[in-house]
């Protein structure tokens, strides 16, 4: 049992100093995709670009979490991305609303 316990421990601890070193990357990068939509949202340091079904429709400065969501509606598809709350970019007007 104490061998249990100190297999454990030792797993914890190892755990919690590899996250720590993830958290001190100098450049953190994340990736994001929905892929009934085919858009991808990347974010390298605070700059996020967007690419929908294989090109590029947004790049730019963000502050949230970013988040790209897609819904289709009889044969429209609505796909839109966020910086938090706000809307940043929509395939067609008001794609924000819908996907919300």
């Amino acid at each position: 049992m104490k061998t249990l316990v100190k297999a454990t421990v030792a797993v914890l601890i190892s755990a919690s100093i590899l996250t720590g070193q993830a958290q001190n990357i100098a450049v953190v990068k994340s990736k994001a995709r929905t892929a009934a939509a085919g858009v991808s949202v990347s974010t390298t340091n605070g700059k996020t670009t967007l690419v929908y079904k294989g090109k590029e429709v947004w790049s730019g400065k963000t502050t949230g979490k970013v988040s790209a969501k897609s819904k289709t509606v009889g044969n429209t598809e609505y796909v839109a991305a966020f910086d938090g709350d706000k809307v940043i970019w929509e395939n067609v007007k008001g794609a924000g609303a819908k996907v919300k």
